[in-house]
C-alpha cells in the first residue's frame, strides 16, 4: 500500500527525488535552485515589461 494517495503521488516522488538530490550533491543543488530563482526573475522582469507597455 502507497503512502500517500494515487492523486498525489507524484508530487510526492518528486519531493524525495529532490530531498535525495539535496542531501547527495549539495552543490549541485544550489547551483540548481539559483538557477531557478535566476529564471523565476527574468520571467517576472519580462511579465512587468509587458504589463507596463500595454498601458
Amino acid at each position: 500500500m502507497l503512502p500517500v494517495k494515487p492523486h498525489r503521488f507524484l508530487p510526492f516522488l518528486l519531493t524525495v527525488c529532490a530531498l535525495v538530490f539535496i542531501v547527495r550533491e549539495p552543490e549541485k543543488a544550489a547551483a540548481a535552485a539559483i538557477s531557478a530563482m535566476h529564471g523565476i526573475g527574468t520571467i517576472a522582469d519580462a511579465l512587468v515589461t509587458f504589463a507596463s507597455r500595454l498601458g
